[in-house]
């Protein structure tokens, strides 16, 4: 979790349930050194719209307690986390009181006091007998205060909206009611969304200007000019003729001969064929035109260098080129660069400022600094330090700034929802780092190194080690077993054409995120089944381990002897995706997986996962018997003679002493003989019967 706006991701929807402010959480739970709150529940209750009485216990563990467990596991292996986090509450604060403040204190209790709305309830509580739950909802009690608290205006209200001769029922005045709350909600949401960007204790200072001259000078390789080179040619109708006009070898002056008695272009004849200096890709004067071919032809040639013959796009007539020489990019002076300077300037340079200098303070002390800036734009927006971000990222924070400062005045940080909103947001950033953390520590230098060398040269000449470092890294967290088995899988499609090393990113980029899902599942799963727990409420049941090895695939044994093989296989791909850094356990249950397909007449899926077995194991006593069956699915199942007769093939030359060889010997002879064998062997068997 290292996106600053998380807690918003998590926070969209409307909030309902209890709110106060100073009151002390009830305790719920230990997890090792970690507390767990009722709040804590209740805060995510309100967050997904609640949990049913059924699935209450595996709500808390999916939501609380198996978040809880990870990040206490984390910061056992990884002390250093609790300091990283305390960094990390500093700048997130603002965000979670900014979504107090909207959420709770504005949208739901409509700025009223905890202690004014729990009055009105106690003395009222006629007004809220429909309510099935028959608890306190602070969302409905705020809106009958507002209307008890302003029956001039419910009336007006009223006259605006009905016909006063009209006899409303009971349903009519709650939709009203509802209709009428719901207007001074968004008025009050506006209203204090305007008074809290026009605080007047926040000041955003005035940044230096950025000077064109400063940021060329320190920026002059982006002004450099086009390269290009300095040319003659000669123009004719066909390309002939033009091959017979100058010969490959010529010199300048017997090319400008030609030129001047030859070129059809009379424009340059007349100076005996001479263009000028041409810029790449720009378009050649004299009506000649655009040639990107012309930039090929003379890409890193000598002086004195004759192209074959080119046709121009615009002219339709064909061009041979003499080439002076070339004409490499230059800097541009500042007086040519000035206007390009400064645009550029204003948008990617960056005012001369001390780190210590306060782009944003309140009551004149700083409380956001340019330090703190060049924080946010390389941890949180992973953006480079110019003018631009500069702006957008002193916006973001006042935005958020201006509603925390407003929560704090109305003392929302003494709110359980705060208190209960920090402590998920803690737990979500220690398991979310730890999880980068472990998945980084199974990766090795040495590792690195290899896949670098493996990688295509192209990849090689765009980045050297120490710069591929990062982007190895991240490939080498998903195991090597994920890899092969998704290469010789999606290979007749997916890869078609690329290398192993070539469809790495491509890989990658498809099951990334899928196994750290899986890692976290079975790292949390680890996390919490060690723990010691401490659960205070007699009606919360225990959960029950999920993916311990053995316990999955007795499982998944014990569902394919009972026939169901559709959820034998997910226990078996479950095993694949969680244990697949531990070789010996991916191949059993890689094989068995390819068994239950086959056996369920998933016949293209198992003919994948067998090949994919036998080519990423060869040597596995199972590799055999993968591929005959492979071999046999494309003859029998699929149809597919020509493959299925290559596979047998090959398995003749791997296996010559198999025992399966009498078996694969009659499916080729079979196969040769267009199904002969195999018609003559059914005649065969009608007649004895």
């Amino acid at each position: 979790m290292k996106n600053l706006y998380l807690v918003f991701f998590a926070c969209i929807l409307l909030l309902c349930g209890c709110n106060g402010v100073g009151e002390k959480d009830t305790l719920l739970a230990r997890i090792n050194d970690e507390k767990v709150y009722t709040e804590d529940e209740q805060i995510l209750v309100k967050m997904t719209g609640g949990a049913n009485s059924t699935d209450r216990s595996y709500f808390l563990y999916n939501r609380v307690f198996s978040k809880v467990a990870l990040a206490s596991r984390g910061l056992l292996e990884y002390p250093e986390l609790a300091a990283e986090w305390e960094q990390y509450y500093k700048d997130i604060d603002i965000r979670i009181l900014t979504m107090v403040f909207q959420r709770f204190h504005v949208m739901e209790r409509l700025t009223y006091s905890e202690e004014e709305l729990r009055m009105f309830y106690e003395g009222n509580k006629q007004l809220f007998a429909s309510d099935s739950s028959n608890t306190y909802d602070p969302s409905k009690v705020a809106g009958e205060y507002y209307v008890y608290k302003n029956p001039d205006a419910w009336k007006d209200f009223l006259s605006r909206m009905t016909d006063s001769t009209a006899t409303l029922t009971a349903q009519d005045t709650a939709s009203l009611k509802e209709h009428f709350v719901t207007e001074y909600r968004n008025s009050l949401r506006t209203s204090a969304i305007e008074k809290a960007r026009n605080n007047p204790r926040i000041t955003v200072n005035v940044l230096p200007p950025v000077s064109a001259e400063a940021y060329y000078e320190k920026n002059k390789e982006k002004f450099m000019t086009v390269p290009g080179y300095e040319v003659y040619h000669i123009q004719g109708k066909d390309s002939a003729s033009l091959m017979k006009a100058v010969p490959a070898e010529a010199t300048l002056e017997q090319f400008k001969l030609a030129a001047f008695k030859r070129s059809t272009n009379k424009e340059t004849a007349k100076d005996s064929g001479y263009v000028g200096i041409v810029k790449r890709g720009f378009a050649l004067p004299y009506d000649i035109g655009v040639m990107p071919e012309l930039d090929e032809a003379l890409k890193d040639k000598a002086a004195g260098f004759v192209t074959a013959p080119l046709m121009s796009s615009a002219t339709k007539a064909y061009h041979r080129f003499y080439l002076v020489r070339q004409v490499p990019s230059e800097i541009k002076p500042f007086d040519r660069a000035k206007a390009e300077a400064q645009a550029m300037a204003e948008t990617n340079g960056m005012p001369e400022m001390d780190s210590s200098f306060a782009l944003v303070m309140l009551d004149s002390n700083p409380v956001f600094t340019v330090a703190d800036y060049a924080r946010y734009c390389d941890k949180y927006f992973h953006a480079p330090r110019n003018k631009r971000s500069l702006d957008y990222i002193i916006n973001a924070f006042v935005e958020s700034f201006a509603f925390a400062v407003a929560a704090k005045e109305a003392k929302l940080e003494h709110s359980w929802e705060y208190r209960a909103l920090v402590r998920d947001t803690r737990a979500e950033f220690i398991s979310e780092e730890f999880l980068d953390k472990k998945l980084a520590a199974q990766v090795s230098d040495d590792s690195l190194k290899n896949l670098y060398d493996r990688m295509d040269s192209t990849f090689r000449e765009m980045y050297t080690f120490e710069k591929a470092k990062p982007e190895l890294q991240k490939y080498l967290t998903l195991p090597i077993n994920l890899y092969k088995h998704d290469y010789f899988m999606g290979y007749r499609v997916l890869y078609k054409g690329l290398t192993f090393e070539q469809s790495i990113p491509k890989i990658y980029a498809r099951r990334g995120d899928e196994y750290r899902s899986w890692m976290k599942m079975r790292w949390t799963d680890e996390a919490y089944t060690s723990a010691v727990k401490h659960i205070y409420d007699s009606s919360v049941k225990e959960h029950e381990q999920e993916y311990d090895p053995a316990l999955l695939m007795a499982k998944a044994d014990s569902l394919t002897k009972a026939g169901n093989r559709s959820q034998a296989y997910q226990f078996y791909r479950k095993v694949m995706n969680a244990y697949a850094t531990e070789d010996s356990l991916y191949q059993e249950a890689a094989y068995e997986s390819a068994q239950v397909q086959n056996d369920n007449e998933e016949y293209n899926d198992a003919e994948g996962e067998f090949y994919a077995f036998y080519k990423m194991w060869p040597n596995n006593r199972n590799a055999e018997k993968a591929m005959f069956t492979r071999g046999f699915i494309l003859d029998e199942n699929i149809h597919n003679d020509t493959l299925a007769l290559e596979v047998l093939e090959g398995f003749q030359k791997l296996y010559p002493n198999s025992e399966l060889k009498e078996s694969v010997d009659w499916l080729v002879n079979n196969i040769k003989s267009g199904g002969k064998l195999a018609d003559d062997l059914m005649k065969k068997i009608e007649a004895e019967e």
